[in-house]
């Protein structure tokens, strides 16, 4: 495995296949010294000032204006929205104007950070060496349950010619399988799903049922055509490294102090 974790103010953590192409990106994480210990979501948890200390230090971190970040309006969704040039800093503060009902963005335009706002769900990153272009996904169960990450692939490849198998995708810091119990809703909905070998992401123990998003996420990758070689786990658990990140799951069992990370991707000038 060939992760790189970065520990330098709140940039915790980068994909190392995507480090040398022409983009920037990175997830933020827990740190205990910054305001608010790195919350980055806007909510009743923090105070607003902070989450805005919070990412200006995570964007200067990475080299980027905060200006240019652009969100949607997360629900734990399958709907993905391609970004373009106008779109640029949607869903900031104060109008908050991001994506209706959107966990997935693609844009093919520079200058235009796409994000998402996670505790335990999967950050994805898709990038296309040979088009030029990037998504960034939010997958919760609902999400990866109803195929986003398939979605997406085949929304590069429909709206901008992109092919599968040069997608390369990274599937970020997020709750692993032995640390995420799930009732029977969360298996019947995955099983439902048409991915063949779906079986594989769920595991059994001690009379429990426990679902992999890791593997469920890159097996929806695969059936859209990426290759399995360009696909890049982090295998880092939120829940169990809930110093370096936040876990909505850790918070409610009192292990860690409530908030959200964030992982975002810019485009870069090709030479």
């Amino acid at each position: 495995m060939n992760v790189t974790v970065v520990e330098r103010g709140l940039l915790e953590f980068q994909f190392s296949q995507l480090r040398n192409l022409p983009l920037i990106h990175g997830m933020s994480g827990h740190n205990n010294s910054a305001p608010a210990e790195g919350d980055i979501a806007y909510s009743s948890i923090s105070d607003p000032t902070d989450t805005t200390a919070n990412r200006r230090a995570f964007f200067a971190e990475l080299g980027l204006n905060l200006e240019s970040l652009t969100l949607g309006r997360q629900v734990h969704g399958n709907t993905v929205h391609a970004v373009v040039a106008s779109d640029r800093g949607r869903g900031q503060p104060p109008s908050f104007d991001g994506f209706p009902d959107t966990d997935g963005l693609i844009t093919a335009a520079p200058d235009i950070t796409l994000g998402v706002i996670t505790g335990d769900c999967v950050p994805i990153v898709l990038y296309d060496p040979r088009k030029h272009v990037l998504a960034v996904i939010h997958a919760g169960w609902r999400g990866t349950v109803s195929l986003i990450a398939k979605r997406a692939v085949e929304a590069m490849k429909a709206g901008y010619q992109c092919r599968p198998r040069t997608i390369l995708a990274g599937i970020g810091p997020s709750i692993c399988p032995s640390c995420y119990e799930v009732g029977d809703e969360v298996v019947d909905a995955w099983m439902a799903s048409g991915i063949p070998d779906a079986r594989r992401a769920v595991l059994s123990r001690d009379g429990s049922q426990y679902f992999d998003l890791w593997t469920a996420n890159r097996y929806a990758l695969m059936a859209a055509g990426v290759q399995r070689r360009n696909i890049e786990d982090s295998a880092i658990c939120t829940r169990c490294e809930s110093h370096a990140f936040f876990s909505r799951r850790a918070a409610v069992a009192g292990d860690s102090r409530k908030g959200s990370q964030m992982m975002v991707a810019q485009l870069t000038q090709r030479s």
